[in-house]
């Protein structure tokens, strides 16, 4: 099911939550809605879903004007960050419940309602699970449970708000991978919410990145790393050096692996000090000076690289710029 939204604006007293938003997302896709918090993410997922109402602005789903309709008859899917399952219930029978509650002409016998939830544990690989409760179950494994109970009624759209939010670091970079091969599987539209980037980059089709109840930018994990539309999505997408150009009303973008480091100078390359270094992992950070009239500059090097320059705190050393992106003080992109 394809979604279109229109021009929504959604305001709480004096605050813009949403300011004339528009987006189209077609049938089958996975989107990640990208920001900080407070950005407008988990509103205007809310406001698909019909758990909220725009001030202005419309909803299509399946291109029919679905802004007036009740969740309930949307077609929609809802996983939340904090599982929301019933302690009392069986795994079995919480992700049963959304077809028991179903009107009476519409809901399954129970054995076709517990044959569809055994179905979804299996999907979800957890049918060794179906007999246990909540409470006897990993973050990561509640999380799945959850999902299955969404995927139960067979929505044609599926919302996930901040998913992994609740789970560590380890099992969110797991549950993601296994979200991105169910999604491959099932081919449901689903648009999920989180403000981690790495997990947006990872797991969907396309990025929508949200600011202050403005849409920054939307485009391929690629493009918006690659080519950030604005200086909030360069700042946002990963770690960022900016040098400003105060005549030409300019600011210059570079990330911190896109900095040279030699010990000699070559063309285009600038004196600079060593300030600091660390090693993280496979990777190696150092700081740098170029003078009281310039900011730090950070760099990022491979440890074979560190290996070659062995540098220390202190030592004189070149830097030069790779993708170099400007943007005018006003936000505008320029190369």
């Amino acid at each position: 099911m394809s979604i279109r939204v229109r021009n929504i604006t959604r305001r709480f007293g004096s605050f813009t939550a949403l300011n004339d938003i528009s987006l189209d997302i077609a049938d089958g896709e996975l989107v990640a809605l990208l920001g900080p918090s407070g950005s407008g993410k988990t509103t205007l997922l809310r406001i698909i879903a019909g758990l909220d109402v725009p001030d202005l602005g419309t909803v299509e789903l399946a291109g029919e004007d679905a802004t007036g309709r009740p969740p309930q008859t949307r077609g929609v899917g809802f996983v939340f960050q904090h599982y929301a399952l019933f302690r009392h219930m069986t795994v079995r029978d919480n992700i049963a419940f959304p077809l028991s509650v179903k009107p009476r002409h519409e809901r399954p016998t129970k054995a076709a309602q517990h044959e569809r939830a055994m179905e979804l544990l299996r999907l979800v690989q957890l049918e060794g699970y179906a007999g246990r409760r909540p409470h006897q179950l990993s973050g990561g494994q509640r999380q799945r449970v959850a999902l299955a109970r969404a995927l139960a009624v067979e929505p044609k759209v599926l919302l996930l708000d901040e998913p992994f939010g609740a789970l560590d670091a380890q099992v969110r970079k797991e549950l993601r991978r296994w979200l991105r091969r169910l999604h491959d599987e099932v081919h449901v539209t689903s648009v999920f919410v989180t403000h981690d980037q790495e997990e947006a980059m990872e797991v969907a089709d396309r990025v929508v990145v949200f600011n202050q109840g403005r849409i920054e930018q939307v485009g391929t994990p690629e493009e918006v790393y690659q080519r950030p539309a604005s200086p909030f999505v360069h700042r946002f997408l990963g770690d960022a050096n900016e040098f400003k150009a105060h005549r030409d009303a300019t600011s210059s973008w570079v990330r911190p692996h896109d900095v040279r480091i030699a010990r000699y100078q070559v063309d285009g390359s600038v004196p600079a000090t060593v300030r600091w270094v660390k090693a993280v992992g496979p990777v190696v950070r150092v700081e740098l000076s170029r003078g009281p009239d310039h900011g730090p500059v950070e760099a990022e090097i491979p440890y074979e690289r560190q290996a070659d320059l062995r540098l220390v705190a202190g030592d004189k050393v070149f830097v030069g710029f790779d993708s170099v992106r400007a943007f005018s003080y006003d936000g505008g992109a320029g190369i």
